[in-house]
């Protein structure tokens, strides 16, 4: 029998998929809006900070004075190599200074709407992705 487990001689692996260490629920997003979240089963208020098994409260500035030491508790080892940021209802601008300070730690940065950054992050968990998450919570209008 073949094993599957390995790559083809001169294929490059593309994504990495973890088995997540601990017992806690995954940090799927059951809802978002009047500022707050649902966030495996439970109502949080406020920006968030999510990796797949921990949520921290977040006391965010606004988005575009967002620095590498706000994200800190989402850059412990091991550092994930992929950082979504959720700003609003329509991100206005790229963050420069912060995309370049995260390649620095090995991290890439996607930012979009916090729903477009909602669905996005169940998307990776539900493939078992590591990721990192950060949030701004949206109010309903």
């Amino acid at each position: 029998m073949a094993n599957h487990s390995e790559l083809p001689a001169g294929a490059s692996q593309i994504v990495d998929v973890r088995d997540f260490e601990g017992d806690g629920q995954l940090t799927l997003i059951h809802g978002y809006g009047g500022g707050g979240f649902r966030i495996a089963k439970q109502a949080y208020e406020g920006d968030q900070l999510l990796l797949p098994r921990q949520r921290f409260d977040w006391q965010a500035p606004s988005w575009d004075a967002i620095t590498i030491s706000d994200l800190e508790p989402l850059l412990a080892e091991p550092v994930p190599p992929l950082l979504i940021m959720g700003l609003g209802k329509a991100p206005q601008g790229l963050l420069p200074e912060l995309q370049v300070a995260l390649h620095q730690r090995g991290v890439s940065m996607e930012i979009m709407s916090t729903a477009a950054a909602c669905r996005t992050w169940n998307v990776l968990l539900s493939e078992g992705r590591y990721a990192a998450l950060a949030l701004l919570a949206v109010d309903d209008e």
